[in-house]
């Protein structure tokens, strides 16, 4: 069935070449420019654009990183304009109950910002202490091939229900993993925006413009 008008589809298609030849380094700054832009969608109009952006992402089978990045943004900053939505109750008070899903997201950020064993071992290391875990709490470092952005996205559902101290910590441990080396790369900035949207907080200030 037809998702879109000929008007939008043809404009997209004018559009495309010139996008395409952007870098990835601009992917993010060209969705908050849109922001303002799809605020000012109808309701009518924003569900169809909901429904169009959740077809293509899931048109290959696939979920990368960089569609699940925006279905977060989508989530975060458009969603709650066109429906009641309350703030999601605090169901977690204490980190101990959270250091598997903490300790997914920073091995996470980890992995997608090296290739190099012994890089990924010192960015989590970097991190890690800013959760202010308990000792012998099993904040241990995991694989590539757990980190999936299917339990990403089930790990920071989880967080998004913690207390406002417990995310502040892992926003704070977040940016020294990115930080380690003192490279930002482009994904490691992406996943940085999810988590930061999903939590509801601001993202930080080094990397406000993405």
């Amino acid at each position: 069935s037809k998702r879109i008008s000929s008007a939008v589809s043809e404009k997209a298609a004018a559009l495309f070449a010139d996008v395409a030849k952007t870098g990835t380094a601009a992917r993010l700054p060209l969705v908050n420019l849109s922001l303002g832009a799809l605020k000012r969608l109808s309701a009518p109009q924003f569900a169809n654009f909901s429904q169009t952006l959740n077809w293509l992402i899931q048109s290959d089978g696939k979920l990368e990183l960089f569609e699940f990045v925006l279905q977060k943004i989508v989530q975060r900053h458009l969603a709650p304009g066109f429906a009641e939505a309350r703030p999601a109750a605090v169901q977690f008070y204490t980190l101990k109950p959270l250091v598997p899903d903490c300790a997914l997201i920073l091995s996470a950020l980890a992995n997608v910002g090296s290739d190099d064993a012994a890089q990924i071992q010192k960015a989590f290391a970097a991190g890690a202490p800013y959760l202010r875990a308990p000792d012998n709490s099993g904040l241990n470092l995991s694989p590539r091939e757990n980190c999936d952005v299917t339990k990403i996205g089930e790990s920071l559902d989880k967080l998004a229900l913690a207390a406002p101290q417990i995310k502040k910590n892992l926003i704070e441990a977040c940016v020294h993993v990115v930080g380690a080396d003192g490279v930002i790369q482009e994904s490691e900035a992406e996943l940085l925006r999810a988590v930061a949207d999903t939590l509801d907080c601001p993202m930080p200030p080094l990397l406000a413009a993405v």
